[in-house]
């Protein structure tokens, strides 16, 4: 137990290794009575009970009684004992603070005088203070009676914490090693004596507390009101309106007062009864935030089947594109091949024709196609007289070699002169692949 920002869930998380959150602003981080296990030894499991502080921001003393008192007393009715009780306490405060006197305050009402034997008050953040101060503060709560001074004389002891997990254990252990389990006077009045809360010693406390802060927010109420009065009558609206809302928030703050009080009128079997309420609520939180969480991930789940689908259907798409490009890209090149060929054909067939032409005779065309082969041209003189023959002309200047009918010569040779006989010898090819020569 302890004031907010003491350190009691770092003091748990050190000693059980179990993660605790901890708050590290202004704001109060336990608001509900939390238990972590801490295996000691193979044989021993001590269980570490977390506790709001009477200080805690978001929620009011009286609720913060309610929900110690209904873990206590639940506890206690089913025989689960406490070995004992630390008190944890910041020796960077430079003196004992308001909200540490309610804390303190409250914390021996609801030990009670008996179980303080089994109390070990323990000071924390040790290496934020010089040692001489911080000794020096540790020596006036230990003799000043109302800090921890009248605790101590009833056997409360005396420790340091020095933020390590050797020193947190330390302190446990200590406690651990108590044989004899104890009970606060907050149990006992609660479920031996059937008191209700606010008739038990910590509820009357709180009730005194809160019966003084009644009492002088209502005087203060009373100043506001005449002060409003006073506004009226000089007509200083702007004053009277700060003075109204003033006048309203005291009036809040005592009818919160009021309410708080009205429910410290509970019984434990009440506490009980709106803790299980408390914890049907959680619990049906809990599960409609689980069935909302599991919805959400069932969207989730059929967004991603979807985005899959329409990724699957885009390769598909882009596939049978690729596909069509391919086809596309073959027609083309079959296309381009065909092209060629007609080109390369074309070209051969215009190749043939001017062969074929070579091989007809200039004056009279010939379609000779013999397989005969023939020298490019020849020339020959004999006698004055000549003659030229290539694949296209026959030249000379005689007549011969004479026609035959049905051909054409495409070829021919002279092979002399007769001069006695004035006569000449010849040998021709004709386009009919026959031969002739000059008898």
């Amino acid at each position: 137990m302890g004031v907010t920002g003491s350190g009691k869930s770092s003091f748990i998380s050190l000693c059980s290794g179990k993660v605790v959150k901890i708050g590290h602003h202004l704001g109060a981080c336990t608001s509900t009575v939390d238990v972590y296990a801490y295996e000691i030894s193979p044989r021993q499991t001590v269980y570490l009970i977390d506790t709001p502080g009477f200080d805690d921001t978001n929620r009011s003393d009286t609720a913060i009684l309610r929900e110690i008192a209904s873990w206590l007393g639940d506890s206690y009715r089913n025989n689960i004992l406490l070995n004992g009780i630390i008190y944890l306490h910041r020796i960077t405060d430079i003196r004992m603070q308001g909200s540490a006197k309610k804390n303190l305050i409250m914390f021996k009402q609801l030990c009670g005088q008996d179980a303080l034997k089994k109390v070990i008050l323990v000071t924390t953040m040790w290496d934020k203070v010089p040692t001489n101060e911080a000794e020096a503060r540790e020596k006036e709560l230990i003799d000043t009676p109302e800090f921890w001074g009248w605790m101590v004389s009833k056997g409360s002891s005396c420790h340091r914490h020095h933020n390590t997990e050797s020193s947190a254990r330390n302190i446990v252990s200590k406690l651990a090693a108590h044989k004899t389990p104890i009970a606060t006077d907050l149990q006992r009045q609660l479920v031996d004596e059937h008191k209700s809360l606010d008739q038990t010693s910590a509820g009357r406390e709180l009730q005194s507390e809160m019966l003084k802060e009644k009492e002088k927010w209502a005087r203060e109420r009373k100043e506001i009101e005449e002060q409003m009065k006073a506004a009226i009558k000089q007509r200083d609206r702007e004053a009277e309106e700060m003075m109204r809302e003033e006048r309203d928030r005291y009036t809040k703050m005592i009818k919160k007062v009021e309410s708080d009080t009205g429910a410290l009128r509970s019984t434990m079997n009440n506490l009980l009864a709106e803790r299980d309420k408390r914890v049907e609520r959680m619990e049906q939180q809990m599960r409609e935030q689980q069935a909302a969480h599991e919805a959400e991930l069932k969207k989730i789940s059929e967004r991603q089947k979807r985005v899959e689908k329409e990724k699957a259907e885009l390769e598909k798409q882009q596939r049978r594109r690729e596909k069509e490009e391919e086809k596309r890209r073959q027609r083309e090149r079959e296309k381009l091949d065909e092209q060629r060929r007609r080109r390369e054909d074309q070209e051969e067939k215009e190749e043939q024709q001017r062969r074929s032409q070579a091989l007809t005779q200039a004056p009279k065309t010939s379609t000779y196609s013999g397989s005969t082969k023939f020298a490019p041209y020849s020339v020959t003189i004999t006698s004055g007289k000549y003659f030229c023959v290539s694949q296209k002309h026959f030249c000379s200047n005689d007549d011969n070699p004479a026609q035959k009918e049905g051909s054409s010569w495409i070829r021919a040779v002279s092979l002399g002169d007769h001069c006695r006989t004035g006569g000449r010898h010849w040998i021709a090819g004709y386009s009919d692949g026959r031969w002739c020569m000059d008898p």
